[in-house]
C-alpha cells in the first residue's frame, strides 16, 4: 500500500512539473560570447585594446633601441635607468590594460544584459538561458543574432565609458 502511495505521488508530481514546464510561455537561448566576439561594440573594444597595445610595444622598442646604444656605449648609469624606464613603462601599460578591460567589460555587459531584458520584456520570453547552460537545444529558439542586432543599435562610446569611470 505505501509502495503503490509513493508511486501515485511521484506520477502526480512529474506530471505537475512536466505540466509546468509545458505551460511556461517560452524560453530562448542565447551565446553572449558570440555577442561579445562579433557585435559592432566588441569589435571596437577589440580594435581599441590591440592599437593600446602596438602603441605600448611601439614605446617599448623605442626604450629597447636606446638600451642597446646605452649598452654599446657601456654607460652603466645610463642603461640601468633605460631598463628601469622599461620595467615601469611595460607595468604601466600591463595596468593601464586591465583597469580600462574590467571598466569596459563590466559596462558593455550591463548595456548588454539591459538589452536581453528588454528583448525578453518586449518578445513575452519567460526565460532566456546562456547556451553554455544548455546540454542540448533546439536552433530555432537562439535569439543570439537578434539580441545582437539589438545590441548594435545601443549607444557605447569607449572613449566616454573610461570617462566616467575617471569621473567616480
Amino acid at each position: 500500500m505505501k509502495k503503490l502511495f509513493v508511486m501515485t505521488c511521484a506520477v502526480i508530481l512529474s506530471f505537475t512539473f512536466f505540466h509546468a514546464v509545458a505551460s511556461a510561455q517560452s524560453l530562448a537561448i542565447v551565446d553572449t560570447n558570440i555577442i561579445f566576439e562579433k557585435s559592432d561594440h566588441g569589435k571596437s573594444i577589440i580594435e581599441y585594446f590591440e592599437k593600446l597595445q602596438n602603441d605600448g610595444i611601439k614605446q617599448l622598442e623605442g626604450l629597447e633601441t636606446k638600451r642597446k646604444e646605452a649598452e654599446e656605449k657601456k654607460d652603466d648609469k645610463l642603461l640601468q635607468n633605460i631598463e628601469s624606464e622599461m620595467q615601469a613603462t611595460a607595468y604601466e601599460l600591463q595596468t593601464k590594460i586591465q583597469n580600462q578591460q574590467e571598466i569596459l567589460f563590466n559596462s558593455v555587459s550591463e548595456k548588454l544584459m539591459q538589452t536581453i531584458d528588454t528583448y525578453r520584456k518586449s518578445h513575452d520570453i519567460d526565460l532566456i538561458l546562456h547556451t553554455a547552460e544548455v546540454a542540448s537545444y533546439d536552433p530555432k529558439i537562439d535569439i543570439t543574432n537578434d539580441i545582437m542586432k539589438e545590441f548594435n543599435n545601443v549607444a557605447f562610446d569607449i572613449q566616454k565609458e573610461l570617462k566616467k569611470e575617471e569621473k567616480k
